[in-house]
């Protein structure tokens, strides 16, 4: 799977588990014990703060979990699911 993804213009790196080299404005897929305790997903705000997005769920594969953040941007979107 490729490490570096975009979807409506939002980045989103998978990483082995560390939001350290994400970039503000970024999503992350974090691998959770090498991937065994599965997938998480952050988001790295402008000053820096990184915030869990998926709360206690993780995802088993990393596709799975690249899919919640792809309808999550798809969400925050203009015209997104509440418009």
């Amino acid at each position: 799977m490729k490490r570096y993804h975009s979807h409506l213009g939002r980045d989103i790196v998978l990483t082995g588990g560390s939001a350290r080299d994400l970039e503000p404005g970024q999503f992350g897929v974090l691998a959770i014990d090498g991937g065994a305790g599965g997938w998480s997903i952050v988001h790295k705000g402008p000053g820096g703060e990184v915030v869990e997005l998926n709360n206690e769920m993780h995802f088993e594969l990393p596709e799975d979990a690249l899919a919640f953040v792809k309808e999550l941007i798809e969400m925050m979107a203009p015209g997104g699911a509440d418009a």
